[in-house]
């Protein structure tokens, strides 16, 4: 008999994925996608980290899942590891600070009245509280990334092939569970608030500051 987690494990993956679809399809067929006013714009420092941290965790997250073999044997030295985890560790915190200051914008526009920001509020603060569990796992156990590639990945691999597999997954500690779960929240919850890409991967406002400030430098461009 499947236990209660093992069916959350099980079949909320999928119903993420379909509240994911769902919510777009309602979002774009039905409001238009309507994006509501903009709040103030964050700083470059900020978006700079939103790009950083979010290129760091892409990059380590997709390599892993798509080359297991590869990075198992690459995680098979210690002083490896202890690189890898470095790495992450700062880029989940560069994009915590980032994701905390689209959060602090998005509360201001809301307590000044500006329609249409309490669904985003809620979105950025679910991917805030992902950030930090993914910042307390990662300094509370040792090896999360061996964890990450022996036990999530065949996890996720499991369920693209339809085959879910979720001894190891439900086996695991609370926070890592709790991790999973917080991340299946979001993708079903993110269409539906309405947040552009940009507001987490800002990559053209920073290539924008990068282009004003290389040509603020350039003799006779502000003459």
């Amino acid at each position: 008999m499947t236990s209660l987690s093992g069916a959350v494990f099980m079949y909320g993956p999928y119903f993420a994925v379909f509240g994911f679809a769902a919510s777009w399809l309602y979002r774009w067929g039905v409001l238009r996608n309507r994006q509501g006013p903009a709040p103030r714009e964050i700083s470059g420092p900020s978006e700079a980290a939103l790009v950083l941290g979010f290129t760091t965790l892409a990059v380590g997250h997709l390599t892993t899942a798509l080359a297991p073999g590869a990075m198992r044997a690459l995680l098979d030295d210690p002083d490896r590891v202890g690189v890898i985890e470095t790495v992450g560790l700062v880029g989940a915190l560069l994009f915590a600070w980032g994701v905390g200051a689209r959060l602090r914008r998005r509360i201001q526009a809301l307590r000044a009245g500006v329609p249409e920001q309490a669904p985003r509020v809620l979105v950025l603060a679910l991917l805030f509280a992902v950030c930090l569990s993914g910042v307390f796992l990662t300094v509370n156990y040792r090896w999360i990334t061996v964890w990450y590639a022996y036990i999530s990945v065949p996890y996720v691999r499991s369920l693209i092939a339809m085959e879910p597999v979720t001894e190891a997954i439900v086996a695991s500690p609370a926070a890592i569970k709790l991790h999973a779960l917080s991340f299946m929240v979001l993708v079903a919850a993110w269409p539906m608030a309405g947040l552009p890409f940009d507001e987490i991967f800002p990559l053209r406002a920073v290539a924008r500051r990068l282009g004003e400030d290389g040509a603020s430098k350039v003799p006779g461009v502000n003459a």
